[in-house]
Order: structure tokens, then sequence, then C-alpha cells
């Protein structure tokens, strides 16, 4: 740094303490300066960072300062200067030169005026220093040179509350606090200047340039802050890695294709689950390839080159597509594409990114199903009493249609979809069809997806590994693997929630799926009857159910007639629940009355069969002799019968009545729930619905679950 000259005679001075002491840290100066230098410099060049280009300039700077002689923050030197000299403080006047271009980046202040005109002066003071000959005690180049350095430490004070007001509050800490040092050494400077060395006399030194000790304290704190700047780097960096690896892991087991192309048409990239749908080995073999040369049909091939040409040049793009391509082994797959344009550093267009799911299932399904209503329509369904089932009473034509189309798709693995209000039957249905198919060796599953947690569902139907969460402790099977070579029966399909849908179409299209915790695919050839009392269109207009997963069930629906539309099957009905519910009550009952069956068919059975069945028990129970009685019974009022009673308060009377029947307790063997043929949870939900508590005899009593 810049010394501060007086008039001295030209004898060695003798070597004291004190100048030892800054021999000494003028070497640590220079340790430090190398060290922190080279590390900036080093990450400079290789990110392509000028702040640390600049810094690691600065401390290699200081550096060569310390090291060439005479070495010492003291320069016993008198104008006209030795070519050392000259040489040697080329490299401070360097130093304080960039200072102000570091504070700029450092900060990132835009206005380059300021770190241009100190810089300009810092250039002047050396020419003025390299052109004086004449030695005097105070050199104007000297002199000089203490505002420049003082108006360094201004900028820098300036720029550092600039930008801690910005937010970057710890880079802004760091900078004030090294200009705070900077400013005190620069007043000290000044003082020493003025006082002609008397801060130098002070420490029994004859001379001293007290800005020296900035270089020290500076590297020491703006090399600390570089060390910290690459640790947070590295923590981003892994940060970064973490994030990307479960991209890729997510790419990896994405049920969709996912493809990059450039402006050429050229495969950049391309996801493993379309490299092996496409019929593949590994994505080696597409890559680099054109996508109208190995994907693209022969007879698509030129309007969908032209399309991708217009949609690259005019940079405009619609962001669904349909398309076909074909595999390896020449097979034909329609694909529907959620398009982008991917872009450059830049802003300029650079490709293509491609996401598509493949419908040619969803499609050929459709095309099934038109084909089998079409077949449907042309016979001439004959209503038998019973085709084929010896538990579905009815004779009706709506029955009798339901049984037919139960009876056709029955000898398939075609996955059903059973439709109906509740009570009509469905499980009825779909024990029909799994009796009659070549599956029938195998029980079949059950899962009723209302009456599970959400949380829970996944791990019912798929399973866990061992140590899945915290209470797996074994490895368990799930409702598919436990129907592999069967039929599984998804009741009420249409309360599954949207997050497991995926997870479900997998298994319906490709037969496999993965554990909860597990990394292992499982493979299953399972049959899948599902049932609903829902609209599932509506319920896939209203975003509630996907529609692929629902092109997937609806390969054959069969819709089971409520009673209502059957009402001639209701003596039917009637008669044979009469004769199941007195052989389980040991009632001898024979004969309904023709008052009560009018009532009993007249009545329109919101609740269908199953609220039938109820109303049957109930009347077994209250009966008795050969004949039904029906008195409670107002579900429909004779000509001239007057009632107050709403159907809600009869539901009401009855829970009530077999409530106190069952002594309230609804769970278990001879339970509420069991003789309304309810879900205990339903019941319980039916009650708090209709305000029905049992009557306590103490406050501390409550319902017995």
């Amino acid at each position: 740094m810049v010394p501060c000259c007086v008039n001295v005679e030209r004898t060695a001075i003798p070597k004291d303490p004190m100048e030892e002491l800054f021999t000494i840290l003028s070497y640590l100066t220079a340790g430090v300066s190398l060290a922190t230098g080279a590390l900036s410099f080093f990450i400079g060049l290789h990110k392509v960072d000028k702040t640390h280009l600049i810094f690691g300039i600065m401390g290699l700077s200081l550096f060569i300062f310390f090291m060439l002689p005479p070495a010492g923050f003291i320069l016993h030197d008198h104008a006209p200067y030795s070519v050392g000299i000259i040489v040697k403080r080329i490299f401070i006047f360097a130093y304080y030169g960039l200072f102000p271009w570091f504070i700029k980046l450092y900060t990132g202040k835009e206005d380059a005026k300021v770190p241009f005109f100190i810089s300009l002066t810092v250039v002047a003071c050396y020419g003025i220093m390299f052109f004086t000959t004449e030695d005097r005690s105070k050199p104007i180049w000297s002199m000089a040179s203490v505002p420049v350095f003082g108006a360094i430490a201004l900028y820098g004070v300036i720029s550092g509350i600039s930008q801690y007001r910005n937010g970057e509050k710890i880079k802004a800490t760091w900078l004030l606090a090294a200009i705070g040092i900077y400013g005190i050494l620069v007043l000290l400077t000044g003082v020493n200047q003025l006082t002609n060395g008397l801060i130098a006399g002070k420490m029994g030194m004859k001379l001293f340039f007290p800005l020296h000790l900035h270089a020290l304290l500076f590297m020491l704190f703006m090399g600390l802050r570089v060390v910290a700047d690459v640790l947070e780097k590295y923590k981003l960096q892994t940060l970064v890695v973490a994030r990307d690896k479960r991209w890729q892991s997510f790419m990896y087991h994405a049920p969709v294709f996912v493809l990059e192309m450039d402006k050429q048409a050229t495969i950049t990239y391309i996801n493993t689950f379309a490299v092996k749908q496409l019929g593949y080995k590994d994505s080696q073999e597409l890559l680099g390839k054109n996508w109208f040369d190995v994907l693209s049909l022969p007879s698509d091939s030129m309007s969908t080159r032209e399309l991708f040409d217009k949609v690259i040049r005019e940079e405009k793009m619609t962001p669904y597509f349909q398309s076909k391509i074909c595999t390896r082994q020449g097979k034909e797959i329609l694909v529907n594409w959620v398009n982008y344009l991917t872009h450059s550093d830049d802003g300029q267009v650079n490709g293509l990114m491609s996401v598509g799911r493949d419908i040619t299932a969803g499609v050929s399904a459709q095309r099934l199903i038109d084909q089998l209503r079409l077949e449907l329509e042309k016979e001439n369904i004959v209503p038998h009493k019973n085709l084929g089932s010896t538990e579905i009473i009815g004779s009706s034509p709506a029955i009798a249609y339901a049984i037919q189309k139960a009876n056709q798709v029955a000898t398939t693995s075609a996955p059903v979809l059973l439709e109906g209000e509740t009570g009509v039957g469905k499980e009825l249905f779909a024990d029909l069809v799994h009796k009659l198919s070549s599956r029938n060796a195998v029980p079949m599953i059950r899962v009723n997806c209302a009456a599970l947690p959400r949380d829970l569902i996944e791990d019912e139907l798929f399973g866990h590994e061992k140590g899945a969460f915290t209470t797996a402790i074994q490895s368990r099977k799930g409702r598919f693997e436990l129907a592999d070579g069967g039929t599984i029966f998804l009741d009420e399909i249409g309360e599954l929630p949207l997050e497991l849908q995926p997870k479900l179409l997998r298994v319906l299209q490709n037969g496999e799926f993965e554990k909860v915790g597990g990394q292992k695919t499982i493979r299953v050839d399972v049959r899948v009857i599902a049932a609903t009392n829902k609209d599932l269109a509506q319920e896939v207009s209203h975003n509630r159910f996907r529609d692929d997963l629902f092109y997937r069930l609806n390969v054959f629906p069969i819709t089971i007639p409520a009673i209502r539309k059957r009402k001639e099957d209701l003596p039917e009905l009637i008669n044979y629940f009469i004769g199941e519910e007195s052989a389980k009550y040991n009632r001898s009952l024979e004969q309904i009355s023709r008052a009560d069956m009018q009532r009993l068919t007249e009545y329109d059975w919101p609740g269908n069969v199953r609220e039938l069945k109820n109303v049957i028990e109930r009347s077994v129970i209250a009966s008795s002799g050969t004949t039904l009685k029906l008195d409670w019974f107002l579900g429909a009022k004779l000509p001239g019968q007057q009632s107050s009673e709403t159907l809600e308060q009869i539901e009401r009377n009855h829970i009530v009545k077999i409530m106190e029947e069952c002594n309230w307790k609804i769970n278990g063997e001879r339970g509420a729930a069991e003789k309304l043929n309810m879900h205990p949870n339903t019941l319980r939900s039916k009650m708090k619905k209709l305000g029905i508590n049992r009557p306590l005899e103490n406050p501390s009593e409550t319902i017995s679950h």
C-alpha cells in the first residue's frame, strides 16, 4: 500500500521489535491473500462469476505486493523511486483500483460511474508517484491517495446500506463490517498524514501507514464470506441434486409418456415408461433419433411433420393433441398429448416437451360397449323367472334384461360396472357374474370403498411391506393380491379417493402395482366387478372421478332397476321374504291379506329391496298366527285411510323398535345393525340424523357400540 514518505538518511534503519511485528504481519497477510484470492479466482473462472473473479485478482495482487522485496508493511523508500518499489506498488494500486468494482458487483449496483471515477483517480495517483523525482515529506500522490481511499469507504457504506434495505442482510452485514474497519484505518491514515507521522511516532516507528492493516482484515473478513458463499452454493447444489433424484424417480414410475424433442424433432429425452410401452429395451435406442422416422405412422408422418414445423416456426401451439404412434413391434397406440414449448436461457424456442396418456384401451372399450349395445337391442329378450340365479327374485322384463346381460358378460374377463340405486341388489348380481365365470373356484374378494377410512384404503387394496409405517411389523397382502386368479368386487367405487384412482387404473390396464412402502412390482390376474349408486359420468364431468378409470370400468355396464320400475315382481318378493323371515324367527306365517298386499305394491320403496326386506322382517316379528300383520306400516294408504306420519317418522319408529328389541345393541350378533341389514356405521349415522338416542337411566350411560 501507499506509504507516507518523509526525509530520512540513506542508511539502513535498524530493525526494532515493532518493525519485526509488522514484517510478520505482512507475511501473514500474504498467506491469507493467497489462500482467499486463489480460491475466489478459481471459483470466478469455473462459475464465470465476476464478483469472485475480481476478489480473486485483488487477493493475488496483495500477495504479490507483500512478497516482492522489500517485504513488510513499511517501505524505506525515497523519490526518485527504484524500479522495485514502482513494480511493487503496481499491485497495491491495482488492489485499490479494483476495490470499488468489487463493491459494485457484490452489492449488485448497476451504475458504474462511481467505480470508474475512483479507479481513474487511483491510476492518476500512481502516475504522479511514477513521475515524482523530488523527495518531500508529504508527496502529492500520497496526499491525493487519502481522499480516494475515503471515497472508496463512502461508496462501500452507501452500497452496503442499499443492499441491506433490499433484503440481502447477511451479505450487507459482512460488507459493512469490513468497510467500517477500513474507514477507521482511512481516518487514522489521514490524521497520520496531517500530523506528519504523529501516529507512527507514538508507536516508536519512523514510518508507518495504518491503511496497510486493512489488507489483512479485509481479506480475512471477505475471505470468510467467500467460503460461506461456496458452502451455501454447495448446499443448494445438494438440494437441487436431491430434488432432481425425486423428479427422476417420479419420471421413472409415472405411467405416462414424457418426451422432449429439439427443433428438428430429434428425441433428446424419453422416460422409462414410454420406452417400455413402445417395446424398446432402453432409451439409448431412441435418443438422437428423429420422431417422425421411428415412432410416427407413415400415413400420418407428413401431416404431423408439417404441424410440428408450423408450431416451431410460429411459436404458437395447441396444448392438447391426439395422435397415433407405432411401437417397435408395429402395434398402433392412440395417445392424448399435452405439449409445451421449451426455451433456452436467452428466451429462444429450442424444442417441444410432450406428456402423453395411452387411451387405446379406453377407446376400444367404448367401441365394445357400442357393439354390445347394438347386439342387445337386436335380441328378442324373453323374460324367464330365473336365468341362472337362485337368489335374484323376479320375472319382470326389467330384471330379466339385467340378468341376461349378467349371463352374457360372466364367461368373459371384462370389467363389469353395476349401476343402480341403494338397495337394488348389486351385490347379488356380482355374485351371479362370479358364479357363472371360469374364476368361480376362487372365492370372490369384497371391498366396500365407502366403509374404509381414506388413509387405509390403499393399504387395504394393495397391502404393505414390513416397516412401511410405524405399526407395519410384518408384510401384509392386500385384497388385489388375495384375489389373484379370481374376482374382486369393489362396492361403492364412486367413493374411491381421487389420489388412489391412478393406482387402480394401473392394475386394470397392466395388472401390476406396488405395496405401500414397497419397491417390487407385483403382477396379478384379477377380474374387477365394481358397483355404484352414483352417476359416474356426471362425477367425471365434475372432476370427482377420473375419465380414464371410468372408461376402463365401464366396459360392460349393467343397470339394475329399482323396485318402482318392476312392481310386478313385488308379490313374488314379498312372499319370498315372508317365508325367509318366518323360518328365521320360527313363525308359522303363511299368508298376507289382500289389503296389505295392495298397500305394499302401491308404495314406491325408495330403499328398494333392502327397505322391503326390513319391513317384512319387522312385520314377521310383530305378527302372530298364520297371517302377516302390517298395522304399523303406513308407507302407502288405502282409499279412505288417513295418516299424519311421514316416511321419516315411520323409519324412525321402526329403528327405535328394533333397537329396543336388541336392548340398544348396535354391533355384533343379534345386534340392531344385523337385524336391519345395515352397516353399523350407516345405522349410527341414520340414528344421528333422525335424532334417535337411548333413554338414559342415569346421565353416565351411553349407547352400546
